[in-house]
C-alpha cells in the first residue's frame, strides 16, 4: 500500500496560487509522465444543534460528500462520530459511517441531505478543484497531484476564490513488478493504517526536491499522512473503493472548521 501525504497550502484573498509555477518547474527539470487530470468536489455539512446559541462547538459534527478523480465512478459520503466533552477539534476522529453512492447520484444526494435532512443538517462549505495536474514518477514509485483549491463561483464576485494549493504525493517502494503485485492485490477496506515517520520524511524530503527553487515552503503548509490504495495509471481511472484515501482528503477539507 503506498503511503501518501496530503499538503495544503493557504492562499490569501490577494494572492496568487503558486500552482502553475511548481507545475511549470517540475516539467522543466524532471522526467514525468503524464496522468488523466486531478480533480475534487467536496460539500461540508454541520449538525444544526452545534449550531444553536451557547451550544458547544467542539462537539460539531460533519458530513461530507466528497468525488475524487481517483475513483471517478464513486462518491464518497462519510459522517463524524460524536465526541467527547473537551476532545480537541484537531484530534477528532475518522468518520465512523462511510458509504459510498455513484457520482451521478452526487447532486441529488446533496439535495437530498439540504431538504429532507435539513431540520439535521446545514450546508457549510463546498471546496472544488478543476482541472489539476496528476504525475507519475520512476514507473509509478511516485504520483504527485496538484491542483488550486477553491469555492464556488458567486454573483458579481470581484475577488479570487481560491483558497488554497493541494498537493497529494503518493509512495509506493518496491520495483514495477512487486508494486503490481500489491495493486492487484489491494481490498476495499475501511482500515486506517498511519504512515511510519521514515516514510513521512522520504515524502517531505520527495516534494521539497520537487519544489526547491519555486518560493514554495512546507513549512506553509498543513499536511496529513495515511497508508491508501494504489491509483495509477493502470488503474484506467476506475479506481476500487480506497476508504483511507476519501477519509485523508475529508479531513484535510474539513480543517479546523468550527
Amino acid at each position: 500500500m503506498p503511503s501518501t501525504g496530503l499538503f495544503l497550502f493557504p492562499v490569501g484573498p490577494n494572492q496568487l496560487s503558486p500552482s502553475s509555477v511548481i507545475i511549470s518547474h517540475i516539467s522543466r527539470s524532471f522526467p514525468a509522465e503524464p496522468l488523466p487530470p486531478f480533480y475534487l468536489d467536496h460539500r461540508l455539512f454541520v449538525d444544526t444543534s452545534s449550531l444553536l446559541p451557547n451550544s458547544d462547538t467542539s462537539l460539531r459534527r460533519f458530513t461530507s460528500i466528497l468525488t475524487l478523480s481517483h475513483t471517478p465512478l464513486k462518491t464518497y459520503v462519510g459522517i463524524t462520530p460524536s465526541k467527547e466533552k473537551g476532545q480537541p477539534l484537531e484530534q477528532q476522529p475518522l468518520p465512523s459511517t462511510l458509504i459510498t453512492v455513484p457520482s451521478t447520484f452526487a447532486d441529488s444526494f446533496t439535495q437530498l441531505i439540504g431538504t429532507k435532512l435539513q431540520p439535521h443538517w446545514a450546508h457549510r462549505q463546498s471546496l472544488v478543484v478543476e482541472n489539476g495536474t496528476a504525475l507519475s514518477f520512476r514507473n509509478g514509485e511516485w504520483t504527485v497531484r496538484i491542483g488550486d483549491l477553491k469555492t464556488p463561483i458567486r454573483p458579481n464576485q470581484t475577488v479570487s476564490n481560491v483558497r488554497g494549493m493541494l498537493i497529494e504525493v503518493s509512495y509506493t517502494p518496491g520495483t514495477l513488478e512487486t508494486r503490481r503485485e500489491d495493486s492487484v492485490k489491494q481490498e476495499n477496506t475501511n482500515i486506517f493504517v498511519s504512515v511510519d515517520k521514515e516514510n513521512a520524511t522520504i515524502i517531505r524530503a520527495f516534494l521539497e526536491a520537487l519544489t526547491v527553487g519555486t518560493g514554495v515552503s512546507l513549512e506553509n503548509s498543513r499536511v496529513l499522512f495515511r497508508r491508501t490504495n494504489s491509483h495509477d495509471k493502470e488503474k484506467g481511472g476506475s479506481g476500487a473503493v480506497d476508504g483511507a484515501l476519501a477519509t485523508l482528503y475529508m479531513e484535510m477539507l474539513r480543517g479546523g472548521r468550527g
